[in-house]
This record gives C-alpha cells, sequence and structure tokens, in this order.
C-alpha cells in the first residue's frame, strides 16, 4: 500500500513558516524533476514510443523499468510492484521524511533544485540467479557509427574549421556572419563550423560543416550544402551510440533556466548568442525531429520551456509533440524565423526578455528603437568582408 495523502490536509511546517496547501501546490510542481532529482535521468523503457517517462522502481527489483511518470500529470505509479502516489508520497518514501518536511523540500525548493541526487530506497531481497542472466537494455549491443569512420569525420571538422578562416572560406564565412544568419566570429569559433569542398563521397556533398559534440569528439557531422543542392543537409557521420539528440549539448541546459528549444542548429547558435544567460537555447536538429523520453529526462532540470520554431505549418506540427506545459512562441510577426527578425533589426534580447516576463505578443520594435533607427546613419553600420551572395556557392 502506498502512503496516502490527504488532498486537502493544510499542515504546518514550522511556527516561525507559512501554511501550506497542498492540493493548490501540488499542481504546481514538477513531477517529473522532483523525481529526476531523487532517482536520476530517466533511462527510459523498451518498447515504449510516448512521451512518458520511466525509471527503475526504488521500491523493488525492476530489470526493464516499471516506475512511470507522464510529464505535466502530478502522479506517478509502478506498473511493476503497483505502489503510486504524488510528489510528496514519492519524498517520504525515498528520502525517509515525514509529510511537512517533504512540502518543506518540495514548496520551498529545497529538492528540486539542489541538483543533488538522493540514495533511492532498493529492497535488500538479492535478485534470484535467473533474474540476474536477464537481459537488459545495457546488455544490448551498441549500434556502431554510420558515415564516414570516426577518425576520418574528426579530421574533417578540424580541416573545415581551419579553412573557414582562410581565402578559401571567405564566401562562407560571410553567409555565417551575414545577414542570412547573424552570426558573430566567437559564436562560429565556439561551434567549430566549417567548410569543405566537394567531399569523395556519393553526391559529392560540400558545403559548411556542422557538427554535434559529445565532449571532445564529433558525434554528429552534418554538411549544409548550397541553395539548389540536395539533399539540403547531408548527413556524413552519426555516433548513434554517443549521440545525445541535443545541440549544441546536454550541457549548454541549466538548470532552474528557461529552456528554449528552436528548429535548427543556425536558430539555436543565433539566439543562444543573442540571449546569452538569459535562457538555455538548444535544437533536436530539425522541426520533424520528436523528443524522445531520454531527451526529455535531459530537459527536466530547466524550466520553463518554449517551443520557438519558425512560423510555419511545420514549426507548428512540431510544437504539438511537446508537453502541454511547454509554450509555443512563433517569431514576431510578420517574420517567418529568427534569422529573418534579427536581420530586420529586431532585438531578440530585449523581445524574448518580455516573453520570459509574461507577456504575450510584444512587439518586434519600441518606440525608442524606431527612432534609433531613423535617426541612425547608415555609413556607421559595420557590413562583414566579402558579403558575396545569401548562400555560399563553394565553387
Amino acid at each position: 500500500m502506498g502512503v496516502k495523502v490527504s488532498e486537502v490536509w493544510k499542515t504546518t511546517v514550522g511556527r516561525d513558516k507559512p501554511r501550506i496547501d497542498w492540493k493548490a501546490e501540488r499542481e504546481k510542481i514538477d513531477l517529473a524533476a522532483v523525481t529526476t532529482s531523487l532517482l536520476g535521468p530517466a533511462p527510459g523503457r523498451r518498447g515504449e514510443n510516448r512521451r512518458r517517462l520511466w525509471w527503475r522502481c526504488p521500491f523493488h527489483e525492476d530489470s526493464n523499468p516499471s516506475f512511470c511518470v507522464e510529464p505535466g500529470k502530478p502522479w506517478w505509479r509502478c506498473y511493476g510492484c503497483g505502489e503510486h502516489g504524488d510528489a510528496a508520497t514519492l519524498v517520504m518514501k525515498v528520502q525517509g521524511l515525514s509529510f511537512p518536511d517533504a512540502l518543506d523540500h518540495l514548496v520551498r525548493g529545497k529538492l528540486a533544485s539542489s541538483g543533488t541526487v538522493a540514495r533511492p530506497i532498493r529492497p535488500s531481497k538479492e535478485p534470484k540467479p535467473a533474474e540476474r542472466r536477464r537481459t537488459t537494455p545495457q546488455d544490448a549491443p551498441r549500434p556502431e557509427p554510420s558515415g564516414i569512420p570516426a577518425e576520418t569525420a574528426s579530421a574533417l571538422v578540424d580541416a573545415a574549421a581551419e579553412r573557414l578562416w582562410t581565402p578559401e572560406g571567405a564566401s562562407a564565412l560571410s553567409y555565417l556572419m551575414g545577414p542570412s544568419r547573424g552570426l558573430t566570429a566567437e559564436t562560429i569559433r565556439a561551434a567549430r563550423l566549417g567548410v569543405t569542398p566537394p567531399l569523395d563521397l556519393p553526391g559529392q556533398p560540400r558545403g559548411i560543416v556542422v557538427p554535434w559534440f559529445l565532449g571532445s569528439r564529433p558525434v554528429l557531422v552534418k554538411i549544409r550544402q548550397p541553395k539548389g543542392r540536395r539533399p539540403k543537409y547531408h548527413e556524413t557521420f552519426r555516433d548513434r551510440a554517443r549521440l545525445t539528440g541535443i545541440f549544441p549539448g546536454p550541457g549548454s541546459i541549466r538548470p532552474g533556466r528557461p529552456l528554449i528549444v528552436t528548429e535548427g542548429e543556425f536558430d539555436a547558435l543565433l539566439l543562444g548568442q543573442e540571449l546569452g544567460d538569459v535562457a538555455a537555447v538548444v535544437t533536436l536538429g530539425s522541426a520533424s525531429a520528436r523528443p524522445t523520453p531520454s531527451i526529455l529526462g535531459m530537459m527536466l532540470s530547466a524550466a520553463p520551456w518554449f517551443i520557438a520554431t519558425d512560423a510555419d505549418d511545420a514549426g507548428d506540427k512540431a510544437a504539438e509533440t511537446w508537453p502541454k506545459s511547454a509554450r509555443r512562441v512563433r517569431p514576431p510577426e510578420p517574420y517567418n524565423d529568427w534569422t529573418e527578425a534579427k536581420a530586420e533589426g529586431v532585438n531578440l534580447l530585449r523581445w524574448w526578455g518580455e516573453i520570459l516576463a509574461g507577456v504575450d505578443r510584444p512587439p518586434p520594435f519600441t518606440f525608442p528603437e524606431v527612432a534609433d533607427a531613423e535617426w541612425s546613419d547608415p555609413a556607421d553600420i559595420d557590413e562583414p568582408p566579402n558579403l558575396l551572395a545569401d548562400e555560399p556557392p563553394l565553387d
């Protein structure tokens, strides 16, 4: 039997602390984040294709995770042993706390915001020998990388990054720093973007090299080809065993800070550049990418979530795949994407500051911004060098 907690119980957690209405507060608690702080990242479950998060149950031996949390809902359940409850119940059972102390942890943020992973309660009974031999997800063979060899991929990334800052890469650099992308030299170097001539591969892919990293090693290498070439993005290397599915990487996510999810790598780099420490900005790589349980688990430490895809049908459909608690944010009208808004002079830091403050639809420009634009001298506006075309020809 699980620990029963009255939905209407109001308790005093100390003489000098106000009373807590748990029924009202429970809906504000991110149960998935609390569970992650207690049990660690969700490993997922074999065969699960929904957005539910799965952990190994802390209350019984659990080879295929059966402890389930559905993001946005206040209840958890183990489908293996039947234990269930809400966030307070979980803290009480795992931490061994009283109900008032559990509420003090949850409502006052001592547990969810601490970043500390508690030691989960495990049964003292040793599993039977047959249970030890049962295959687990960790026993499955690691998938092999696809595309070019890993060493070749690393060499390609290094050579492309170096080439970008030579006369051979001037056109591609102008594309990245010009109105088409609006990236600074610092952002480009940090992301280790580069450019490559035609490669000796089927289709002879060429263009801007966009690497994904885990640590210092690339786990995904994409080539953004010039306008008119197909595919638009050529995937040259993928290390499926090490790829997290988040760009620039899970380390970009800041616990307790807002999280913005964009449609592609260039949008993520641009908004990350413009917003700085205001929010974390990541992408899954494209509008068609779907958040898996493991990806959702990595994002749980951040809050709130904003889905900042393009202002089109593909962007709307992408936003629908995220939990309802994530807010859909379109670029300021009449712009279709964030690079277009930046190129037209929208102050993205000011605009997103208003979004994060709760403004529903901030204007793209304030009166002082319009006045400054009208009185500015066009001669004072710096243009990036070698701005030859909207797309790098790379001929």
